[in-house]
């Protein structure tokens, strides 16, 4: 697979349906189906997904707060994972953000998803806090991690 052949579209309603199959194929539920339809009616919401083959591999979910963008989701199908999809992905909306005159990113996330953090890591993020109790599927603790562009 070459990254090249993968598309970054904005996250139409045709989308959502497969969107959250990713979700589900992962056990994971970040984003209702109605926020997800709020949100990509919003001026201040980035959200696409990346395609390859006419298939949704992924997706990244992010909105933006006068200079300061909140990642919310970056999710890549299981069969595609390891595949620098995520990092494809993360390197779109970084370019976006710059665009946008954004000068902070911030996100959440799971104390327990070293994978992730690692990630984030790589691309600057540092730790600045913690939320407690952030989850509120298990009541895990979440990092907040910053990258300043």
């Amino acid at each position: 697979m070459n990254l090249n052949d993968i598309k970054i579209i904005p996250m139409s309603i045709n989308n959502i349906d497969k969107v959250k199959d990713i979700e589900t194929d992962q056990n994971i539920n970040i984003l209702s189906k109605e926020s997800i339809l709020n949100d990509i009616k919003d001026e201040h919401s980035c959200y696409f997904v990346a395609i390859l083959d006419k298939e949704i591999v992924g997706y990244i979910a992010s909105s933006i707060v006068i200079d300061n963008m909140d990642l919310e989701s970056i999710v890549v199908k299981k069969e595609y994972q390891r595949m620098h999809i995520a990092s494809y992905l993360l390197d779109f909306l970084f370019n976006l953000a710059k665009k946008k005159n954004v000068v902070s990113i911030f996100l959440e996330v799971r104390t327990s998803n070293i994978k992730a953090q690692n990630l984030y890591r790589k691309y600057g993020f540092e730790i600045i806090n913690i939320r407690k109790k952030y989850y509120k599927d298990n009541l895990e603790d979440a990092f907040i991690m910053k990258k300043d562009l």
